[in-house]
Formats: C-alpha cells, sequence, structure tokens
C-alpha cells in the first residue's frame, strides 16, 4: 500500500499521518501542533479551500440525486424543501471535518508545507 493511499485512508478518520493512532485535531477542526502518540509537527499544513470544495461536491451530488428523486413525488414543496435542506446541513457537518483530515494528511505524505507567517 502506498503512503499516500495509507495517509488518506488515515485521514478518514482524522488519525495521524504517521503513526495512525493520535487524532489530528483537537476540536471540531483545529489542527493540533504535533501528533499527541508519536510527536510529529503538523507546522505549515494547510488546507485551505480544498475541504470545503470537496464538501460541496460531495454533499453537492448527494442532494442532487435526492432532488432527482423527489422532484415528482406528491411531497409537499416545503416538506421537500425543509428535508432537502436539512440533508445538505447535516451532511456538510459531518463531511467537512473527514475532507479536511483527508487533506491535512494528504499534504504531509506529499510533503506540502507552507510557511507559518505571524502577525505584525
Amino acid at each position: 500500500m502506498s503512503r499516500n493511499f495509507k495517509a488518506i485512508l488515515r485521514g478518514l478518520t482524522r488519525r495521524c499521518p504517521s503513526c495512525g493512532t493520535g487524532r489530528i485535531f483537537s476540536g471540531y477542526m483545529k489542527l493540533k501542533q504535533e501528533c499527541p502518540s508519536c510527536g510529529i509537527s503538523f507546522a505549515g499544513i494547510r488546507t485551505d479551500d480544498a475541504a470545503p470544495w470537496a464538501t460541496i461536491l460531495f454533499v453537492g451530488h448527494l442532494a442532487g440525486s435526492f432532488i432527482a428523486l423527489t422532484i415528482h413525488s406528491d411531497i409537499p414543496l416545503y416538506t421537500l424543501t425543509g428535508g432537502i435542506l436539512m440533508i445538505v446541513l447535516m451532511g456538510c457537518a459531518a463531511t467537512l471535518p473527514i475532507m479536511k483530515g483527508i487533506f491535512v494528511n494528504l499534504n504531509w505524505s506529499l510533503g506540502v508545507r507552507y510557511p507559518e507567517t505571524k502577525p505584525s
């Protein structure tokens, strides 16, 4: 199994890309400075817009499929709109940290790091 594929699988569970045991987030999506298990540094690893982009792509396809299946049904429009809105909101809330974990781990395995900038 390649290093990148292993990092992606560990990103799905939001675990350290190196050891696979330590958690990489200290909250919902706040990246830790280092792994609590093996101590590797996550300094300079950013995902910027990659995680939200992948989340929108994934959840948008799910919502679009749901809309396509239910648009010609007898469900009232307000109920259908509320259901789709709930699917989108819950899907984004559940998917965003997973996508960020994947991109953090992928950046680590590819060696993509950005210089630390300090506010002036």
